[in-house]
């Protein structure tokens, strides 16, 4: 499944907001935001969720319970497909910092069309 990153192909935008993407929402589990399309007039980035390991795993929303729909949370798996809240803390923990997470570099080598831009 491809989905999209919307923003700039910087590090940081592939790195989770600490308080913001680490908590989820009704109908939406904690993670990255990506949308199953992109934006109109608004730069984004594709990624292949097929190459991101069993590591990371793209959550869709539960729109009947309050999900927004074509979102997907990227988040760190326990061994079980669980998600590690621990693991995606550390992984927010980076944002802002100049370091590339692991995590980080996973999604930005899943990266299969860059600077996607749709005008609309």
């Amino acid at each position: 499944m491809i989905v999209y990153v919307w923003g700039n192909l910087t590090a940081d935008n592939f790195t989770p907001r600490p308080g913001k993407d680490t908590v989820g929402r009704p109908g939406q589990r904690p993670g990255l935001s990506a949308f199953a399309s992109p934006p109109a007039n608004r730069k984004s980035q594709a990624v292949d969720l097929a190459m991101i390991g069993p590591a990371l795993k793209g959550f869709p929303d539960e729109l009947d319970q309050g999900g927004t729909q074509g979102h997907v949370a990227i988040t760190p798996v326990d061994d079980s497909g669980e998600i590690d809240v621990k693991a995606l803390e550390q992984w927010a923990s980076f944002r802002k910092t100049g370091r590339v997470h692991p995590f980080t570099q996973v999604l930005l080598d899943a990266i299969v069309e860059p600077n996607v831009w749709i005008e609309e």
